[in-house]
């Protein structure tokens, strides 16, 4: 089963973290029935579901948990998504600079998490803009990554893509290509130029996982 972290609360510091997360990719009879014996886990509820995923209601137990939390307050990350699996996690975050992403790396393995940087760019703008893409196509390619349609094998099809956007297949398959002629056009068609920042910058943790440190 994949998780992805919609969204995270807590009263305070000394309360358990409640987490919203939508589960997809695996048996949920299974996933629901191995839920109680997670020692991390001190409660949960199916919230939502529909097109082969889940959104869960989890109550966190703080105890059992290692939070890298405080390295986020001490280097002034900000995170912007979370995907966890059997593997471990891959996290996306927003770091004031790159010695802020060395010191967020730094810290968490001595923190006890095996982290890999996977990807880095700077914060230098709209990547819709950068790409010369449309909002339609930076929305269309953005929600078909995050749904593993370019995965291998593919972990959606382009009929359940098209209904959420409420378009035909015909027509996001023809969003979908413009978009990536416009991402290689500016990537791979000017390799002659020496350009920074295509890259995402992800870092991954694993005791839980992967933290994806997007110095932007």
């Amino acid at each position: 089963m994949t998780l992805e972290r919609e969204w995270a609360t807590a009263a305070d510091r000394a309360s358990d973290p409640v987490l919203f997360v939508w589960a997809s990719g695996g048996d949920f009879e299974a996933f629901e029935a191995a839920l109680p014996d997670d020692p991390t886990v001190s409660e949960y509820e199916c919230m939502d579901g529909g097109d082969g995923r889940r959104l869960y209601r989890v109550v966190v137990d703080r105890e059992d948990t290692t939070n890298p939390g405080p390295i986020d307050r001490q280097t002034g990350a900000s995170r912007l998504s979370i995907e966890t699996s059997v593997d471990g996690a891959v996290l996306t975050v927003r770091l004031p600079d790159r010695d802020a992403l060395t010191e967020y790396i730094s810290l968490l393995r001595e923190n006890g998490f095996s982290v890999e940087l996977l990807r880095a760019h700077p914060a230098d703008g709209d990547h819709g803009q950068k790409y010369d893409l449309s909002e339609k196509q930076t929305e269309a390619l953005h929600e078909a990554l995050q749904a593993g349609y370019f995965e291998v094998p593919r972990q959606t099809d382009l009929e359940t893509l098209a209904d959420r956007f409420d378009i035909s297949e015909q027509a996001l398959s023809e969003r979908l290509r413009r978009g990536i002629s416009s991402v290689l056009a500016s990537t791979v068609g000017e390799r002659g130029d020496t350009t920074t920042g295509a890259v995402e910058n992800t870092a991954a943790a694993s005791d839980g996982g992967t933290a994806d440190g997007d110095d932007s």
